[in-house]
């Protein structure tokens, strides 16, 4: 039997059930699944993410979600289990081990070991590079392995938003398939020399490390096709699963066979991130060569309808929705399991104004891939302009800024949608300011970072220190509307009436209709909202 016992309660695993001397203890299955895996996993500090991957898995849930288990969990277990289990700040929680007693077959198991596997799992880590020049390639090789990968149903693989983030840490190995919660590991490097390429891959078992399978191809560049379908196959084969024909169609159907068109497309993957003007306009220019040179390359009409949205939403181009539209359409024709297609559809459906359609678009490319960046933040970004829903924004993203750690707009938003009274809130601004300083550092010439950055400064109450980022911001970019609604933000945060207005109506003058819609409900303009000359100034915008 699986019996633990603890603080006066004993956990049947085999039932499912908890107990104290008074009789059956009453959980709700997400909390008693919470309580069950910190019970399996004690004296461990676990991290937020993997909670909820282990608890909600392929499930979009909050961090409210987890918070409000922890609760039914201490409620139900009273004061006598006081300290059992502790949050860490920033880290996650812990169960205090010495405080579990374990009775039946469990006294035989090591107490860290986790439950085994339903099935095999997998993250791809970034493929690593001698030369920063050829990350481009590097990364778009492990990002399309880790894409066929998981067009196998018998396979989970953690999504490359996860696993990427691990890049530049001194985190390896065990530690690393420990905190995404995976039985292999996938590494590799990527070396270009003129028209040749060596890729070099170790499949390690992730608690132990030990090696499963190793290879090294030198090949033509041009085979680099070839050498993904090499490796997804026998990562398949070693984990004794197989690709179903289908399922190699899907691989196939997913990308192009011309290899100077995959070349302009991982240029445009590589640019589109940065999202300044002077970023995705090459960007867009690279994904429109990609599709030039195979028209039925699905993900270059995605990259240009996903740059198209982002230049005529945050930068004020003249593109028409029209024409983006039938972009993602014909992305979503030529590959329907393409969740970044259905993403880009949401975006331009957005940003012509109809919410409905944009989240219907959301949630189909939701249910293709729960953990694709581009779904998440474009539906986030959705709900805060049409949605008086402040609860699922924030859900949306938190969950954003887990899957990216270069993104500081999401814990910007987190901070700015969390109420005053609330610890994370802090958190999330401080995220938030470290991830704009680096952003900022990398791209002194992009004022998006510092406008981003001063208002988690703000929510922090480090008045000088915003003040002085949103300057810098204003006099590298000062047309940018963004960057007016920011200041507003962070000078009705700071209190500053009078400015915050008079940066809100030049803003208003050029912003879309859907950020008019956001303006209206963002908490940041809590305290301007009852001010006469905020409602005028949106009502001669949008009359």
């Amino acid at each position: 039997m699986s019996v633990f016992g603890f603080a006066g309660h004993t956990l049947d695993l085999g039932q499912g059930r908890l107990r104290n001397s008074r009789g059956e203890v009453m959980l709700r299955p997400k909390s008693l699944a919470l309580l069950t895996y910190l019970v399996r996993n004690p004296g461990r500090v676990i991290g937020r993410d993997e909670l909820i991957e282990a608890v909600w898995p392929d499930v979009v849930v909050s961090d409210d979600s987890l918070s409000q288990c922890l609760k039914d969990i201490r409620a139900a277990l009273g004061p006598e289990a006081e300290g059992f289990i502790r949050t860490v700040p920033r880290r996650g929680l812990v169960l205090d081990e010495q405080r579990l007693s374990m009775h039946g077959d469990e006294q035989d198991q090591a107490p860290h070991k986790r439950p085994t596997a339903e099935r095999p799992s997998i993250a791809v880590l970034p493929f690593e590079t001698s030369a920063a020049e050829h990350e481009w390639f590097s990364n778009g090789i492990a990002e399309d392995i880790t894409t066929a990968l998981a067009r196998n149903g018998r396979l989970k693989v953690v999504s490359k938003n996860y696993s990427f983030a691990f890049k530049g840490t001194e985190r390896r190995g065990a530690e690393i398939a420990h905190e995404l919660g995976v039985t292999h590991l996938l590494e590799g490097s990527v070396r270009l020399a003129g028209e040749r390429t060596r890729v070099s891959i170790r499949l390690l078992v992730g608690s132990t490390g030990e090696l499963l399978w190793a290879e090294r191809f030198d090949r033509q560049v041009a085979d680099i096709f070839a050498i993904q379908d090499e490796i997804t196959e026998a990562v398949v084969a070693h984990l004794e699963l197989e690709l179903l024909p289908e399922e190699k169609r899907a691989i196939q159907q997913a990308r192009t066979t011309n290899l100077e068109a995959y070349n302009y497309e991982l240029r445009g993957r590589q640019l589109a991130v940065v999202l300044t003007r002077s970023y995705l306009l090459p960007a867009r220019r690279m994904y429109g060569k990609a599709a030039e040179l195979d028209p039925n390359y699905a993900r270059a009409y995605a990259g240009m309808a996903i740059c198209d949205c982002y230049l005529r939403d945050w930068h004020g181009e003249d593109i028409s929705l029209t024409t983006t539209l039938a972009m993602a359409d014909k992305a979503i024709h030529l590959d329907p399991g393409l969740a970044e297609a259905h993403a880009a559809r949401g975006f331009a459906l957005f940003c012509n104004e109809q919410y409905v359609e944009a989240d219907h678009a959301y949630r189909t490319a939701l249910s293709i891939d729960p953990n694709s960046y581009e779904a998440n933040f474009f539906f986030a970004m959705t709900l805060a302009r049409f949605t008086a829903d402040r609860a699922q924004a924030l859900a949306s993203f938190t969950l954003t800024a887990r899957l990216r750690a270069d993104d500081y707009v999401s814990p910007m938003m987190a901070a700015s949608y969390l109420p005053k009274d609330d610890p994370q809130k802090l958190d999330w601004a401080i995220i938030a300011v470290e991830r704009a300083g680096r952003a900022s550092e990398l791209h002194p010439e992009n004022a998006a970072p510092l406008h981003r950055g001063a208002v988690a400064l703000a929510h922090l109450g480090q008045k000088d220190k915003a003040y002085a980022w949103l300057d810098r911001a204003l006099v590298i970019d000062p047309t940018d509307f963004i960057a007016q609604v920011n200041a507003a933000c962070v000078c009705s945060l700071l209190g500053d009436m009078d400015r915050a207005l008079d940066h809100l109506e030049r803003a208003a003058r050029h912003v879309p209709q859907n950020t008019i819609d956001m303006l209206r409900s963002d908490p940041d303009f809590e305290v301007l909202r009852t001010h006469p000359r905020f409602e005028l100034i949106l009502r001669s915008r949008n009359p």
